[in-house]
């Protein structure tokens, strides 16, 4: 997520709650920048079938390869398989272009 706030990235994590994705041994992880209360905020929109992390600041967005653009935080999703291969990656400065539903689908049916 670029914020714990931001309208867009909450809509995407609910829809990647949605996929019910520990059914296909996958396990979904939101990293919320930021104080853990941030991520506790986000934690009660999403429930329990997502884990929540926060991360000081945009540091795990920056060691996955999500930087800053002017203002913009990236963000994005990537699947990474129990080898650590990453096995699909979408990131974009805007959320409105970083969650593509049907191709991450087709990503985990290929696991």
């Amino acid at each position: 997520m670029r914020t714990g706030t931001c309208p867009v990235c909450i809509q995407h994590a609910r829809t990647l709650a949605r996929l019910d994705l520990p059914t296909h041994d996958v396990q979904p992880v939101v990293v919320v920048p930021g104080p853990p209360t941030h991520a506790a905020r986000v934690r009660r929109i999403l429930g329990d079938r997502v884990t929540v992390v926060s991360s000081d600041g945009a540091q795990a967005h920056l060691a996955t390869g999500l930087h800053r653009t002017l203002l913009l935080q990236h963000s994005g999703i990537m699947l990474i398989d129990s080898a650590g291969v990453v096995r699909y990656r979408l990131a974009t400065a805007l959320p409105t272009g970083s969650f593509d539903g049907p191709t991450l689908q087709a990503a985990i049916d290929r696991l």
